[in-house]
This record gives C-alpha cells, sequence and structure tokens, in this order.
C-alpha cells in the first residue's frame, strides 16, 4: 500500500482516532473485560500489551487476541490492533505453555548470530501463532555495570559489536517471519545501578563514549531496519541538558538525535510510563503530552484504566489548546499505519491459530541454544572434564532460580 493511500486513510480518521493509535495500553484479565472494551469502543486505543495476568494457555491467548481483533475491526474497519508483549526469552518470558528460549545472555555466550536469528523466528513463529504481532525485543543495552538489576542477562553481553550482531541477527529472524520486532531501550540502559521501575537513573558518560558504546547496537539495528524502538527512562546529562528530563520525554534524544543524526524513520514508543522513573515525577497527562512532543510515536500505559484515559484526553487537549499541533499527530500515525500495513495488514481483522505452533521444533532450537551456550566460567584446578575412570561418583547440585527483576511482569 502506498503512501497516498494511507495518507488518505489518515484523512478519514477523527482526531480521537488519531490519538488513539497513538497509545498501547494494559488490562487485567484473561478474557475480554469491560474496561478493555471501553478503550477501544470509546478511545480507539491502537494497541494492547499481554502480561502474564493475560495468558493462561496458548488456546485461551490465541482466542482473546481473536476477540480484540474483532472487537476493534467493528468499531473501525481497516485498523487492527497491534497486540504486543514482552517475549524476550530466559527471565523475560510472557507466554505461558510456549518453549521457554534461553535468555539473551545464553546467546551472548554462544556467540553465533545464526542461532540469535533462530531464535528470533522461532519466537515470532510463537506469538504469530496466539495473535501476538509486536515483540517488545531485542534487548540493545550493553551489560557494562555488574550492579544493573533490571538488564543484567537481558542483554547479549558487554561487547557492542556483539550485542549489535546477535540483536541484528534476532531482528531479521522475528521480522522476516512478520512480527513487528522492537530494539529497547534507547539510548540504552545498561551502564546504570538503578531499575527504571523503581526510580529515574542517570547515566554519567562522555558523548563520545555513548556513541560507541551505548549507541552503537542501536545505530546497526536501524541501518538492518528494525521496525520499532523502544524509548528508557533514564536521565543522560550528555544527551539532554535540562536535570531530570529522561530519554523518553527528551526531544533531543528522540528527535535530534533519533530522527536526525541517526535517521531513523520507524516507530517509537515509550516505556511504560506508569514505572515509577516516570510517574514519581510527572503526572500520567503531562508525561504523555511531552513524550509525543518529545518525538515518541506510541505511548505506552500498561495498568490504570484511569491513567490511561486521562492521558489520551490530556493529548487531545493538548492539540485542541495548540500545544501539539495536529501535523505532529498526522507524523506519528502515518508511521503507525505504514508500520501495521506491512506486518499485519489493514483489511480484515487478523486470525490466529495456536495450533500452527511446532513445539517439537522449537524445543529443538532452544535446546541447541542453551547447549551452545554452556560456558566454563572458572577452572583452576583443571578438573574439567571430569575424570571418570575410577568410577567416582559425582554430585551435581542444582537449585531452582527465583526471578528477581521487576521486569518480569512490570
Amino acid at each position: 500500500m502506498d503512501t497516498i493511500i494511507l495518507k488518505k486513510l489518515l484523512s478519514g480518521m477523527t482526531l480521537e482516532e488519531k490519538i488513539g493509535q497513538m497509545f498501547q495500553v494494559g488490562f487485567n484479565g484473561k478474557k475480554v473485560t469491560s474496561d478493555i472494551k471501553e478503550m477501544i469502543e470509546d478511545y480507539y486505543v491502537g494497541g494492547i500489551i499481554y502480561f502474564r495476568r493475560n495468558i493462561e494457555s496458548l488456546q485461551q491467548v490465541s482466542s482473546l487476541s481473536n476477540k480484540l481483533q474483532i472487537l476493534s475491526a467493528r468499531k473501525r474497519p481497516g485498523l487492527p490492533l497491534a497486540i504486543s508483549t514482552d517475549q524476550e526469552g530466559g527471565m523475560v518470558n510472557r507466554l505461558a505453555g510456549g518453549t521457554h528460549f534461553p535468555g539473551n545472555m545464553v546467546l551472548g555466550a554462544a556467540r553465533k548470530s545464526s542461532l540469535a536469528e533462530r531464535a528470533g523466528r522461532a519466537i515470532a513463529g510463537q506469538l504469530k501463532a496466539v495473535g501476538i504481532n509486536m515483540d517488545f525485543a531485542p534487548v540493545l543495552d550493553i551489560s557494562n555495570n555488574p550492579l544493573n538489576s533490571v538488564i543484567g542477562t537481558r542483554s547479549f553481553g558487554g561487547d557492542p559489536l556483539l550485542v549489535a550482531d546477535l540483536g541484528v541477527a534476532f531482528i531479521k529472524g522475528m521480522q522476516e517471519e512478520g512480527i513487528i520486532a522492537c530494539a529497547k531501550h534507547f539510548p540504552g540502559h545498561g551502564d546504570t545501578a538503578v531499575d527504571s521501575h523503581l526510580d529515574l537513573p542517570v547515566i554519567e558518560c562522555s558523548r563520545e563514549r555513548l556513541e560507541k558504546v551505548e549507541i552503537y547496537p542501536f545505530r546497526q539495528a536501524i541501518g538492518a531496519g528494525v521496525d520499532s524502538i523502544m524509548t528508557a527512562h533514564i536521565c543522560v546529562p550528555a544527551l539532554e541538558s535540562r536535570k531530570g528530563i529522561p530519554a523518553t520525554l527528551s526531544y533531543s534524544i528522540l528527535t535530534d538525535l533519533l530522527r536526525g543524526e541517526l535517521g531513523y524513520a520507524g516507530v517509537t514508543i515509550t516505556d511504560c510510563l506508569e514505572m515509577k522513573a516516570i510517574a514519581d515525577n510527572f503526572s500520567a497527562t503531562e508525561a504523555s503530552v511531552m513524550a509525543i512532543e518529545a518525538g515518541s510515536d506510541i505511548v505506552l500505559v500498561s495498568h490504570s484504566l484511569d491513567k490511561q484515559k486521562v492521558a489520551i484526553e490530556a493529548v487531545a487537549k493538548a492539540v485542541k489548546a495548540g500545544r501539539i499541533i495536529e501535523k505532529r499527530i498526522n507524523q506519528s500515525v502515518l508511521r503507525i499505519l505504514r508500520l501495521k500495513e506491512k506486518r499485519i495488514g489493514l483489511k480484515s481483522p487478523p486470525v490466529s491459530d495456536y495450533r500452527k505452533i511446532n513445539k517439537k521444533t522449537e524445543e529443538e532450537i532452544a535446546y541447541e541454544i542453551s547447549k551452545a551456550g554452556v560456558t566454563l566460567v572458572k577452572d583452576e584446578d583443571n578438573l574439567i572434564p571430569i575424570n571418570r575412570s575410577n568410577d567416582k561418583k559425582v554430585l551435581v547440585i542444582d537449585f531452582p532460580l527465583k526471578r528477581l527483576s521487576m521486569a518480569e511482569d512490570d
């Protein structure tokens, strides 16, 4: 579909419909609830995000996705929902009942871009079969701070070249399978000891260092045609001179740097505005308006119905008051429509079928990645490989690991 047709579609939308396309929201429940029904029918939201609270089984989530798409199509034909989740593999794994793929650090240890591409493709296949068409993955943050509790093993590693190589391969596999990939968290959330779910981190390093390390994987992903980029709730004084203004709300970072210097033409989306890095410093209404002023195309409000409503209403008021010009709204909506047409289609509502999942093949890929990622950390006494010639018994101790990051379901 060419730009002329998309612009014609855009011209036929009301202001409220256009603003709705710029919001992705979450809800509580494994079935269509009155809350999410209201957000689709009365607020025209363009996207839904799933968490574990929404997913019981592959069959259930496939049915839920189909019902939400039908509901949206009845209200506004030709504008399918972007249904998203965080299916990174490893510690952030939303899809109950699906194959649990190893996380990015395992792929980093394997150091094979072919495996990263296969992981992206396989995860995309799972998501597609249950009606999820957008994945907030891969994480392109560099693991260069051992005190970072929110990224950690979600990163491919500490080498920007490796992170870029594996990230681009993952994106390729996912997008070739028809799922919207989302590189995160721009301009890089790796070098912080503060979890942005809890507070507002500050990254104190030079512009030169940012270019060589944190920004490098994003530059490579942009060159490879990544569909979307998620912004980080972090302060970066070298990129934004105003104190206390996070990247998500920074025109200097999202427009001057990302759009201007890096030449990114795809869709940008905020991390959830209910995270404390934002919520403790800005109201939902002001943060939503500032995010769009900064250059965000999609605003993510994952939890509270009341905050979702007032955020959308605040953007509409800002347009009517002249604070945000409608041309700015049109720019974002055109990018969103172009992406939806490319990956989802704008004609009939998409239909999912969980029975298309090939669990045997997925488990084989997951096992191959796990095997390739096994790493010997230390062996000062040269005990590996273990000598079994004297038939001594070997004791192997295993224990369940607890997920400690708030990113797991927030």
